[in-house]
């Protein structure tokens, strides 16, 4: 490290630790602040480095103050002997009624790579800001003023990639790796490349010399040295961790703590973000108009859509390098392992339509017969792959070319999106382009095609996602869309077209071997180019927490734990927005889905699902129904490799009647308090009558309904207290009439139901 650069560290570090120097002893002659471990002693022997440390802790443990280590001088010494010392007041043995911290010396010790920083064990670091402009002033037009500012630019040297290795490999000099997929590979970057399979059979750490196409296998490669031989199947990895702060805290003494705190007292308005929080308010916290109020933990995620774009000027097949012109946009967008696509049109193809058959579920194993083409479904399934013996996902679907596709086996390699307005990605009306992996002619001139897609690995894929179901074709709903296919590479170094450093600034990309590569499809000048977006995330998840607790304990600890201990009711625990509330509406979003596939997933057994363990005032369970009725569904009869049949109850919008289709209904207890038994969807509004008198001597009653029916079209069943045949007559909505072949007698009565 520099000269400079240590000096400009210790002035940070002596700023953050003025309240740990001791008193000044006079106001003009301030105690030394910062001093060199050479101060103290000679350091040209091991022995006379711990003299001077030594005597470095005896002066400076009275004053405080920073005291600068000459580069790979602590393995000669012990920092804990300059550990800051608490002092007993009264000492002991009395007892303590306070204590007080005595002088802390910082450490700073610094080398080529990185400056080291050991605190006061008791005091630590403390970096205090007081924001008071002058009266009369303000800050400035919308300002952000952190009282720490830590930018991290990650530009070229990480890495990120792990797949299996496509054909064994020999030990030796030079040899070709195949791989599913090259993106996230460069030369110049080291890989550990097991023997197989998986992690097994010993590493090689891998230096890549080269990378390349290979035309014959349609497979991209890197070239290595290798001490190992390899097997087909082997795993190729490495993953670079470079975040912004890591810290490590061990506990090995009893104590209460926190490893980050953070306590905000609100009492202007101003609207707030925070992470431990203690959030201490007094104001209404909510600026006038602004959203986003005071949130303790806030998360919000975009897939961006602002790619880069440009013009090639030239490229250097033997660097590598493509040069783009002046004014690209977006530059600052570049990133390794997204591909760049010629976007010159005149070397695509896109004659012909293609039909896109879905598969019923791309992540789960699921065939209910829902999407037949041609009497036949292209379920996702699990596979073993030829080349690896590695069983994965094979996602389902099929994309299909009519017969005027002019596709060839030399389309493989290259990139295919759909062109359709509706299959283009909202806001930025960008292509989603998947590279081809796989190709087919059928006998009847139509042909197929795969692409590559990921699920814990490059995978081949039979189809695309679609953003909209009425673009995905099945029998009796043919859907012909728009096509492009476009010559296309990774992109595997950006750090000459970013700004900034040794090399950067020059509008150059390092990309990739390819199939078209000096072929009339190669990029040239002139060509337009974009860098894709991902056409395939795997959409962040905002909190994940995972657990491996082996042992059983006696607390039930929940892992969300929400309380409202104050006095005033909140308006709910949970509330999900987000699209359309009518599924009417569905059809006005660019994926013809309602905002969330599911509210609550159940994918672990439980001893108890829901558990409702208190009073509500309303409901347990509220259904508002506000445009159509919302049923609760149970499938049953499952069969292997046939859809389950389904039950479904739902209770009516404008009537209130409870439907229920299924198997049937069976009750172990009694049914009591029914108002009428129907057996169709018009309803009874009666059941029945008990003990209902006859004069004495009548050959016919009349039955009155307590409620009256919607018409005259129900059964009708008597019986009487007497010997005596009979019939039900004239029947209407309000009742019917029962005449009798012998007269009543004295005190009879009779009983009668009706059911629709």
């Amino acid at each position: 490290m520099k000269a400079k650069s240590l000096c400009s560290v210790h002035l940070l570090v002596l700023v953050a630790c003025t309240g740990l120097l001791g008193e000044a002893t006079s106001p003009q002659q301030p105690p030394k602040a910062v001093h060199d471990l050479a101060d103290f002693g000679d350091l040209d022997s091991p022995q006379k480095i711990k003299f001077a440390f030594q005597a470095a802790v005896e002066a400076l443990g009275k004053t405080g103050g920073i005291l600068t280590i000459p580069s790979g001088m602590s393995q000669f010494i012990d920092p804990e002997l300059a550990s800051q010392e608490l002092e007993r007041i009264p000492p002991l043995p009395e007892n303590t009624r306070t204590w007080r911290s005595k002088p802390g010396i910082t450490i700073i010790e610094s080398n080529e790579q990185q400056v080291m920083v050991q605190v006061p064990q008791i005091e630590g670091l403390k970096i205090s800001r007081t924001l008071r402009t002058e009266e009369g002033n303000s800050l400035p037009h919308w300002g952000t003023h952190p009282m720490v500012t830590m930018e991290n630019k990650l530009v070229f040297g990480s890495s990120s990639y792990l797949d299996w290795l496509q054909f064994p490999v020999e030990k030796g000099k030079e040899r070709r790796f195949y791989l599913p997929t090259i993106r996230g590979i460069r030369v110049g970057q080291f890989l550990n490349a097991h023997g197989g399979p998986g992690y097994g059979g010993g590493v090689n750490r891998a230096y890549v010399k080269s990378l390349g196409y290979d035309k014959e296998k349609k497979m991209s490669y890197f070239v290595a040295d290798t001490e190992l031989d390899h097997l087909a199947g082997a795993i190729i990895h490495n993953k670079s961790n470079t975040g912004i702060i890591h810290s490590t805290q061990t506990s090995n003494s009893d104590n209460q703590t926190y490893d980050v705190k953070v306590i905000r007292n609100q009492y202007a308005h101003g609207d707030t973000y925070v992470y431990y929080c203690d959030f201490n308010y007094m104001s209404n916290v909510h600026s006038a108009a602004g959203d986003e109020n005071g949130h303790c933990y806030s998360a919000f995620t975009r897939s961006l859509g602002n790619n880069f774009q440009g013009v090639v000027e030239t490229v250097d097949w033997s660097q590598g390098h493509l040069k783009f012109r002046n004014g690209a946009r977006n530059i600052h967008t570049l990133g390794d392992s997204r591909p760049l696509i010629n976007m010159n049109n005149k070397k695509w193809v896109t004659q012909g339509k293609v039909l896109i058959v879905p598969a019923e579920s791309y992540w789960d194993l699921i065939d209910s017969g829902k999407f037949p083409f041609q009497g036949k479904t292209y379920p996702t399934t699990l596979e073993k792959d030829p080349k690896t013996g590695v069983t994965g996902i094979k996602m389902g679907g099929l994309i299909r070319g009519d017969a005027d596709c002019p596709w060839t086996d030399a389309i493989v390699g290259r990139y295919f999106a759909l062109t359709d307005q509706g299959e283009m990605v909202p806001g930025s009306n960008n292509h989603r382009w998947y590279l081809i992996t796989e190709f087919r002619t059928n006998a009847d001139g139509t042909k197929e095609l795969e692409i590559e897609r990921f699920w814990w690995g490059a995978k081949s894929a039979a189809s695309p996602t679609l953003y909209s179901l009425e673009n995905a074709t099945w029998d009796g709903h043919l859907r012909p869309l728009s096509y492009a296919i476009a010559p296309g590479t990774y992109v595997n170094d950006v750090s000459r077209a970013l700004p900034g450093g040794n090399r950067g600034g020059q509008q150059i990309v390092a990309v990739t071997p390819y199939l078209d590569q000096g072929s009339a499809l190669d990029f040239e000048a002139g060509d337009q180019i974009e860098q894709a977006i991902g056409p395939d995330p795997f959409k962040p998840q905002i909190f994940r927490s995972w657990m491996w607790d082996n042992v059983p304990g006696a607390w039930p600890s929940a892992v969300f734990d929400v309380a409202n201990f104050g006095e005033a009711s909140r308006y709910a625990l949970f509330v999900t927005r987000g699209g359309p509330d009518n599924l009417d509406d569905v059809s006005k979003r660019q994926e013809k889905k309602p905002a969330w596939d599911n509210f609550f997933i159940f994918e672990s057994s439980a001893n108890v699902g829901i558990n409702y363990k208190a009073d509500f005032a309303d409901a347990a369970i509220l259904f508002q129904q506000p445009n159509r009725e919302q049923p609760i569904k149970w499938h049953f009869g499952h069969e292997k490799g046939k859809p389950a049949k389904e039950a479904t109850l739902t209770v009516d919008r404008d009537t209130g009647t409870l439907n229920f289709q299924g198997g049937g209904i069976q009750a172990n207890g009694a049914i009591s308090g029914a108002s009428g038994i129907s057996a169709e969807s018009k309803p009874a509004k009666n059941l029945r009558g008990k003990n209902v008198p006859v004069e004495a001597g009548a050959t016919e009653t009349e039955v009155r309904f307590p409620v009256e029916e919607s018409d005259s079209d129900y059964a009708a069943f008597v019986e009487q207290t007497w010997l005596t045949n009979r019939a039900v007559t004239k029947q209407t909505a309000k009742g019917f009439v029962i005449l009798f072949d012998k007269p009543a007698p004295a005190k009879a009565k009779l009983h009668w139901m009706i059911v629709r």
